[in-house]
């Protein structure tokens, strides 16, 4: 009789579908939080929704029961808190300089372009850095060596026509070395830069970014540019371009006729 009653007070246990919507209600939960991990909600509302979305896929939505759609922006690269705070302070000390309106500040390809007119840096057909060239420089090189681990591509450019003034460089390619050369000198010794961090391209006149046909645009085109990235792009910055945009000043170079001289 003993053995009897233990059988019968045993009980069958839960029913084998329970504990397959079981296991499905946690794979949609692990799903849907997956989602929004790799989601950016970036306003309340949007939060809002992808709370519904889940609710509405474990059937506890109230009203309707359908589920609200989650659109899961893909990730994107991230660039480094410390190469906006410089872009900023680079911009106040242009100010100051003077020379906000002609040295260009964009965010590129993960990091910090910065853009330097030939006027500012050299003379006509000449890669030594005028006088006037080394207070912009220090105050870009000093910024630049408070980013960790920096990396820097130097770029010298030059407008279409063929040197013909100096006896030093055989032709514009050679002229955009020296002048990325002396650049990169330059951010090394004051900056302290290592030169492992430093990478100079000599691109001569195949990336204008104005007109030859005019002064003013082969003006533009004379330039040295300054890739800036570092190790430490480990924080997203939500909004990024709209902060550039307030840092940016000037626009392209005007279009006009000119007399056409022979600076590089």
């Amino acid at each position: 009789m003993a053995g009897r009653r233990k059988k019968d007070e045993g009980g069958e246990g839960a029913p084998a579908w329970l504990m397959t919507y079981g296991d499905l209600m946690s794979l949609l939960l692990t799903f849907f939080v997956l989602l929004l991990s790799f989601s950016s909600i970036a306003e309340p509302e949007k939060f809002e929704q992808a709370i519904g979305s889940i609710r509405g896929a474990l059937t506890v939505l109230e009203g309707s029961g359908k589920p609200i759609p989650l659109s899961v922006k893909p990730p994107q690269p991230p660039r480094s808190r410390t190469i906006e705070k410089i872009a900023r302070e680079l911009r106040r000390r242009l100010q100051v300089l003077g020379k906000e309106s002609e040295i260009k500040l964009k965010f590129d390809k993960g990091g910090l372009r910065i853009s330097l007119p030939s006027k500012i840096l050299f003379d006509s057909a000449s890669a030594k850095l005028k006088p006037e060239a080394e207070p912009v420089l220090r105050d870009v090189s000093e910024l630049l060596g408070q980013i960790p681990g920096v990396f820097v591509e130097v770029r010298g450019h030059t407008d279409n026509r063929p040197l013909t003034s100096s006896s030093l460089y055989r032709d514009n390619y050679d002229l955009s070395y020296g002048r990325a050369k002396a650049v990169a000198g330059f951010l090394h010794q004051s900056g302290n830069i290592p030169m492992e961090q430093l990478d100079l391209i000599a691109k001569g006149p195949s990336e204008p970014i104005a007109t030859n046909d005019t002064e003013e645009g082969r003006a533009a085109n004379r330039r040295v540019d300054l890739f800036v990235r570092a190790k430490d792009a480990n924080t997203d910055l939500t909004g990024l371009r709209q902060k550039v945009n307030a840092l940016t000043g000037g626009g392209q170079a005007p279009a006009g006729n000119a007399t056409p001289k022979s600076a590089q």
